[in-house]
């Protein structure tokens, strides 16, 4: 078996012996190189019959050595190295070009650029392991690059060390520090170690310097090389419930030249982004071309469009409402709901102009989404410190939120097959084994009028009321929400409003009575805030041009619907271990390829016909798939 290596690596320079001399620095400035020449017997196995092409797209090619190129420096995680090409020639056109030529490099099958550790363009090149690691950790280019160049000066000087150390121990042994002297010392005209020079030196160390400019540039490389993959990734995401927001966490940490003011994203109801757009203004005009685009998506598909979706703003028709007077907080008349208060906020056009139902679906249900409701609330609170905040916030969340009263007797009953005693569920038990619903219009302005009333009077023993007077035109803007029934969960089928994740044995008990079921909710809003989070993560420093901006908010957004796949485990659903768009996608089509193949030859056996030549292993494929 003939075992071949591309890898050249250096000798270990305190093994080599120097006779009577002094250990030589130039040992230890040497680098690994990798030697790329495709049109060797070295690489034969490689090509495999497969003729190389010409740059110049010859139409008979006749390609062959024509000696060796300049070394070209790749810069890695662990070190740099050099790539030492050959230099090629085409007998046929008698043209010349260098072996990691880029543009020859894309003509070359893709075994050949698979082996290839670095990826290339006309002057930049840079380890592939380097480029892993910057779209693996999200960490800046600045800090990438004092990342490796802090790597790179700590091995010169690792290096530098290990000179000095060889040396002293030349020395040692010439002193009889071990106990017997060498006569080494007097064998030599020179006793003057020589210098092993600076980091930077052409015929020492010759280190290269790395700026967060150069990473930059790789970054965008490496995005355009990935951008097709990415983007036919993020177009195969759908949904059948949508759930978006507005965030200006991103728009406040990076200043772009466009002014945008915040950021929306759309969610499907497995916390996958269907889209991420930033916005210049909040109105709605703003995002009609969005969901243009969102229902092209679904009409080419042959996809039937969501019918639901939760946002945090414009749920229903626009309506104004009057500032109250001054104290008229403090009167309970001006918080009740009458009659006629509600005839009049649910009359007239009541029709919602939301960019989803004008530009998706007619027959979109605009929901309001809770969390953000309930987070009104509190901020009309005069602080999160005062005593009765946390009483408000708990009441609140009970008016808003009723448990599904089959679910938790189930869950009290596990209690008692468990022998838990009293069956009191705790607060997590219930939120991961309970459905809750926000209820009709008219029962919900009722709960959450009591909460108020409970509460628009109470002071602390300072004497400070826990609401603020803006707390009155929020409840009022806030019952229309109500009464309209923008916040009440509509009667759909199962699995709209929570997802089935499968039963949880109670405390580790065996037996059907302590299985509860794991209801995950659709409509939840932890997700969307985690990705909110993220968000600002990906797109690093303060200040960033379109393009990277471009790449890294896509290669973001790409790797937060794969985890969230990996997080999802479905059944008979493989992924890979880690995430590379472009690598799934070129295994994929060898798979597809493979499949093909085995079904083709497969018929060709059916009809008679006789394969001489089938290797061992695709004879096991066929006979299973014959199976």
């Amino acid at each position: 078996m003939n075992m071949v290596s591309l890898w050249r690596y250096p000798p270990q320079p305190e093994l080599i012996e120097t006779n009577t001399g002094l250990p030589s620095p130039k040992y230890f400035q040497l680098h690994p190189f990798f030697i790329w020449k495709p049109e060797h017997s070295i690489m034969e196995r490689l090509r495999n019959n497969y003729i190389l092409p010409c740059l110049y797209r010859c139409q008979n090619p006749n390609v062959v050595s024509s000696g060796v190129g300049r070394p070209r420096v790749i810069l890695g995680i662990t070190g740099q190295f050099y790539i030492l090409a050959s230099r090629l020639c085409c007998k046929a056109c008698k043209r010349y070009w260098f072996a990691d030529k880029p543009q020859w490099l894309d003509i070359l099958p893709q075994r050949f650029r698979n082996i290839l550790p670095a990826f290339l363009t006309h002057k930049k090149a840079i380890c592939k392991t380097v480029m892993d690691e910057l779209r693996r950790s999200g960490k800046s280019p600045n800090d990438m690059a004092n990342q490796l160049s802090e790597v790179l000066h700590l091995k010169f000087e690792r290096a530098h060390l290990a000179y000095l150390l060889s040396v002293q121990n030349v020395r040692d042994a010439e002193a009889g520090l071990y106990g017997q002297k060498t006569i080494t010392g007097a064998l030599r005209k020179d006793d003057t170690p020589a210098p092993f020079g600076d980091y930077g030196d052409t015929d020492g160390w010759n280190g290269v310097y790395v700026s967060a400019h150069y990473l930059i540039e790789c970054l965008l490389h490496e995005y355009q090389r990935q951008e097709a993959a990415l983007t036919q990734l993020l177009q195969g995401t759908f949904g059948q419930v949508f759930r978006s927001d507005h965030t200006r966490k991103v728009a406040r940490k990076v200043t772009l030249l466009s002014g945008t003011m915040s950021s929306y994203a759309v969610m499907n109801e497995n916390w996958m982004i269907l889209f991420w757009v930033m916005l210049q203004s909040e109105s709605e005009q703003s995002l009609e071309s969005m969901y243009c685009g969102l229902s092209n998506r679904y009409s080419v598909a042959g996809i039937p469009k969501a019918k639901y979706q939760w946002v945090d703003r414009d749920c229903c028709a626009a309506f104004r409402v009057m500032d109250p007077g001054p104290y008229e907080h403090q009167q309970w008349e001006a918080w009740r709901t009458t009659e006629a208060t509600v005839a009049e906020v649910t009359s007239g056009n009541l029709k919602n102009l939301h960019a989803a139902c004008r530009k998706f679906n007619e027959d979109m249900v605009v929901k309001l989404d809770l969390f953000h409701c309930m987070r009104r609330f509190t901020r009309e609170c005069v602080s999160e410190h005062h005593p009765l905040y946390g009483s408000f916030c708990q009441f609140l969340s009970s008016a808003f939120s009723v448990v599904d009263q089959g679910d938790l007797e189930k869950l009290k009953n596990a209690y008692r097959f468990c022998g838990i005693e009293p069956s009191n569920p705790t607060k997590l038990h219930i939120r991961e084994h309970c459905r809750t619903k926000v209820p009709h219009p008219r029962e919900l302005v009722q709960w959450v009028e009591e909460v108020l009333h409970h509460f628009y009077l109470a002071k602390d023993p300072n004497n400070i009321f826990l609401f603020k007077p803006s707390m009155l035109k929020l409840w009022w803007i806030q019952r229309i929400h109500i009464l309209r029934g923008c916040l009440s969960d509509p009667e759909v089928e199962e699995g709209i409003l929570y997802r089935y994740g499968g039963t949880l044995q109670l405390n580790h008990v065996k037996g059907d009575g302590a299985a509860v079921p794991i209801w995950i909710p659709v409509r939840g809003t932890s997700q969307q805030e985690g990705f909110h989070f993220h968000q600002a993560q990906w797109v690093t420093g303060n200040r960033v041009s379109p393009e990277l901006f471009q790449a890294q908010g896509m290669t973001g957004v790409a790797r937060w619907n794969y985890q969230r796949l990996v997080d999802l485990k479905q059944p008979g659903v493989v992924l890979p271990g880690v995430f590379d768009p472009v690598l799934m996608r070129v295994k994929q089509g060898i798979y597809k390829c493979d499949r093909a193949t085995q079904i083709s030859s497969l018929a060709h056996l059916q009809q008679g016909h006789r394969r001489e030549v089938w290797p061992a292993i695709c004879g096991a494929r066929l006979s299973t798939c014959a199976s």
